[in-house]
């Protein structure tokens, strides 16, 4: 529903381009130029990268990617000595299922056997990448799930993992009837035993490294893991937890984030309790728990909203030294602390935005991330005693280069939030202007405009290179990636002043920004189309009939046109946290009228642009009949909607066919709406 939106980095990337140098430009009107990055292209040489694992003791790297052109399935492929190649069955694809957004979905078990969860069969297997074997060893029930996997480090044959179970869910009842529990697997009988019950919700289960201690974190309903959670520690007794004891976190108040055991036997965590997710340590055996306090970045954010399971955003690297990102402004960058002084150096990196970090070595380690300049990659880095940095690309998420001459740089910029029932903050944007070396428009025109509403809508947009921006950017739009109020990546504060204003003030921070550009004169305020997706979708159809004369048009992908229909049919990861977002500034009686002024579906009459709806048919976070009310509605009132339903998708595209027409589409629509 609110999830981050999938296609951020999953689909979109840098490409190929046959740049000539010109002497003349061509001239034609902003928003028909040719570009290099045609749909075709991006659909079929892109993947998306997620999780990492890695055998220490050789160094081989193992990653998930998803591949557009085997229909969205998730290899596990092998780097190692610079070669590359997919060492899991065509059959299978590793992505864990729980909380259907998945994540979690694979673990290292020492000696080289990875342990993952097939997506179509949810069962668990143990793959042995030199032969490619994956040996199944517990078969899943109907409607069992297992992800977030973690394998003792001295006695393997015990892994953690997350179950989810929805034999007694129905799809009325999926918000409610479906459990979640902290299980241990034993890897050589096949059999699981709960070990952990009662909440809502488990993430990030670790055995320490001496095998002594478990670590966990659980929420409850309403709280999401960005509003609140719970840090748990238990002696592991041969199968079972004992003297269980909490060690951080507080419902609604402070969320926890990436617990993660160090090197030297501390179990780190990020907590939010000073506005960011700092840094913290605590010693089991002195029971001391204290603040990382480095001087320079108390206003960065070290953790993520962690919509999907298995967050990796820092790591240890030896017994004195953690490698971690450090978000400020929804940038990041990459970090060396040194945790017996709290100093922190800056490593000579190009990353922006930096989606996880996994430990190599004492002096290396493998990275996902992108620069302002080059798409997502995972690479490695190693460091120098001289804290010299060697980075090895293992692989980009496209397969060909775009030149530097097409790329858009993203400027930020901060406007004043001029609409929208708050008037006292700021709304936060990247501003994208139209690069194409071979044209040129007329001198007295303004670039149409894009705005990007991302989802979540706890989510947020870098400045990293975004290949479906650059799509738009090359030929002739300009694009602002706008970070309104309620967005992560710039502390605490920020996200919570959405609570109970959803629809509200995002909207209005939307108008705000488009606003702010149009009075620094960088673009045609009489042509802007606005798009986004879930989160992103609901802002687009809210903006749309909330504040018709500012759009021409606008793209809903798979967004939310009824908050009332979606209550009643939500999966549970997001079921309850409608509430915060609409209705915690609303009393009980007015709730069932303000659910019907949040829901764009009854305003369609207002809306002015044309609406093109794109969906996928197997779309459980928003339900494909979300879409069809929404041109329902506007049909009946004579406006103009388009309604495209992508046979198979889900919560975003992953495969080629409607990677491809989707951006068909949305090439045509603006083409004929705005230029």
């Amino acid at each position: 529903m609110f999830a981050r939106y999938i296609l951020k980095s999953v689909h979109f990337a840098r490409t190929y381009s046959s740049y000539v140098k010109m002497s003349v430009k061509k001239t034609a009107p902003y928003g028909q130029w040719s570009s290099p990055l045609t749909a075709a292209r991006m659909a079929q040489c892109s993947i998306s990268l997620h999780e990492v694992v890695v055998e220490e003791v050789t160094g081989t790297i193992y990653s998930v990617e998803c591949h557009p052109t085997e229909g969205g399935r998730y290899a596990i492929m092998e780097h190692i000595n610079g070669s590359k190649r997919d060492v899991l069955s065509p059959s299978l694809s590793a992505f864990a299922m729980v909380n259907e957004l998945g994540g979690g979905s694979i673990a290292m078990r020492p000696g080289g056997k990875i342990i993952f969860s097939d997506e179509e069969s949810r069962n668990v297997y143990l793959l042995e990448p030199a032969a490619k074997h994956a040996e199944l060893v517990l078969s899943a029930a109907e409607g069992h799930r297992y992800g977030d996997f973690c394998i003792h480090k001295t006695d393997p044959k015990w892994a953690l993992a997350i179950k989810e179970d929805h034999q007694d869910a129905t799809p009325e009842t999926q918000a409610t009837d479906v459990h979640n529990t902290l299980i241990v697997i034993n890897l050589e009988t096949g059999t699981e035993t709960t070990i952990a019950h009662g909440d809502d919700f488990y993430s990030h289960p670790k055995f320490d490294p001496s095998g002594r201690y478990v670590s966990w974190i659980q929420w409850t309903h309403p709280d999401m893991p960005w509003t609140g959670t719970v840090l748990y520690l238990a002696d592991w007794v041969d199968g079972t937890l004992a003297n269980v004891t909490r060690i951080a976190g507080k419902w609604q108040e402070e969320s926890i984030a990436q617990p993660k055991w160090g090197l030297d036997g501390l179990l780190y965590f990020a907590s939010d309790r000073s506005g960011f997710w700092q840094l913290f340590s605590f010693d089991p055996k002195s029971q001391n728990l204290k603040p990382l306090l480095l001087k320079g970045f108390e206003n960065s954010d070290f953790a993520v909203a962690e919509w999907e399971l298995g967050s990796s955003t820092y790591i240890s690297l030896d017994d004195t030294t953690i490698v971690a990102t450090a978000i400020t402004h929804a940038t990041s960058k990459v970090v060396f602390i040194d945790t017996s002084t709290l100093t922190v150096r800056e490593l000579d990196l190009p990353y922006v935005d930096v989606d996880a970090i996994y430990r190599v070595s004492d002096t290396s380690f493998a990275i996902i991330g992108a620069s302002a300049t080059f798409p997502q990659e995972l690479a490695i880095v190693s460091i120098t005693p001289s804290f010299e940095v060697q980075r090895t690309v293992l692989t980009s998420t496209v397969s060909f280069d775009l030149q530097p001459e097409y790329v858009s740089i993203g400027n930020e910029y901060t406007a004043k939030q001029k609409y929208g029932p708050h008037h006292d903050g700021q709304v936060h944007m990247f501003y994208f202007p139209p690069c194409n070396p071979e044209y040129q428009a007329d001198s007295k025109s303004l670039p149409p405009l894009l705005a990007y509403v991302h989802g979540g809508p706890n989510g947020c947009v870098s400045p990293a290179l975004n290949l479906e921006f650059q799509y738009w950017t090359t030929r002739g739009f300009a694009v602002c990636a706008i970070n309104y109020t309620g967005s992560t990546g710039y502390g605490r504060e920020y996200r919570e002043r959405l609570s109970g204003h959803w629809g509200l003030l995002d909207v209005g921070d939307a108008v705000s920004a488009v606003e702010y550009l149009a009075d620094q004169g960088l673009i045609d305020k009489s042509h802007v189309g606005i798009y986004g997706g879930s989160a992103g979708g609901y802002l687009t159809l809210r903006a749309l009939h909330m504040y018709p004369d500012v759009w021409a048009a606008g793209v809903s992908s798979y967004g939310i046109s009824d908050v009332s229909a979606l209550q009643a049919d939500s999966y549970k990861f997001e079921s309850q946290d409608v509430d915060r977002l609409l209705l915690s500034k609303t009393e009980a009686k007015d709730r069932a009228a303000e659910l019907i002024k949040r829901s764009p579906c009854h305003f369609a009459d207002e809306i002015k642009g044309a609406l093109l709806l794109l969906q996928g048919t197997k779309d459980v976070v928003v339900p494909v009949a979300q879409a069809r009310m929404m041109a329902d509605a506007m049909k009946s009132h004579g406006r103009l909607a388009d309604v495209v339903v992508f046979e198979g998708e889900g919560h975003g595209w992953v495969g080629e066919k409607a990677i491809r027409e989707s951006f068909e589409l949305k090439d045509e629509w603006w083409k004929r709406h705005l230029t």
